[in-house]
């Protein structure tokens, strides 16, 4: 969840069309139009990332919003157990965020997709994420569309990165392999304390549920 009190604008008479900004946009915000860059406001999340990339025509500025605007997803329609359900298999706490700049909870991302999203343009655009550094929180929302059932085919005009920010994210063939090559750093058992206690605490949250 994030507030935004400013938008992009493009200023088409320095815009060269040189699609800079276009493929940057966490939100999928920008396209082209007639060789300029045209941005929907119901889907900028502020993260600046196209002012960036247009630092030398300065054809993109944050203009103010006429009032401050939340991107939220409600999900008090849903069913709570499925959301708890599909957290813990993306291997996530329904209430702890998935992203420390926009503190935006694995709850609320998994509802995004349950109402519709379907890319991680869409997720961004609905609730903020990635309005920050849009680095780590991209792992989790890789693992949000897996466990929800979509499978994300990557645009060929911008590159999602995918990391591994805990060794509970490596699969269990790779830790084999890291364990048969290096048995002395205990690889094997450090991934099963660490996705035992995800799965333990998915369980005891369902419980609860």
């Amino acid at each position: 969840m994030i507030k935004l009190q400013f938008f992009a604008q493009v200023d088409e008479a320095k815009c060269t069309g040189c699609k800079r900004c276009e493929p940057v946009c966490p939100a999928g915000a920008i396209e082209m139009k007639e060789e300029t860059a045209a941005i929907d406001v119901d889907r900028c999340i502020d993260c600046r990332r196209c002012i960036d990339r247009c630092n030398k025509e300065n054809a993109i500025n944050r203009v103010p919003r006429p009032s401050e605007v939340l991107r939220y997803v409600d999900h008090s329609d849903l069913d709570a157990k499925q959301i708890k359900t599909l957290c813990g298999k993306a291997g996530l706490l329904p209430d702890l965020p998935i992203c420390g700049c926009t503190r935006t909870t694995g709850r609320e991302t998994v509802a995004a997709v349950l109402k519709g999203a379907t890319t991680p343009e869409d997720l961004c655009a609905m609730t903020g994420l990635r309005a920050g550094c849009g680095i780590y929180c991209m792992t989790r929302i890789f693992q949000v569309f897996e466990a929800c059932g979509i499978e994300l085919e990557e645009p060929p005009d911008r590159r999602w990165i995918k990391l591994t920010l805990s060794i509970g994210d490596i699969s269990r063939e790779t830790v084999a392999r890291i364990d048969e090559t290096y048995p002395q750093c205990c690889v094997g058992e450090d991934w099963k304390r660490v996705t035992q206690r995800a799965t333990r605490s998915s369980e005891k949250e369902g419980a609860h549920g």
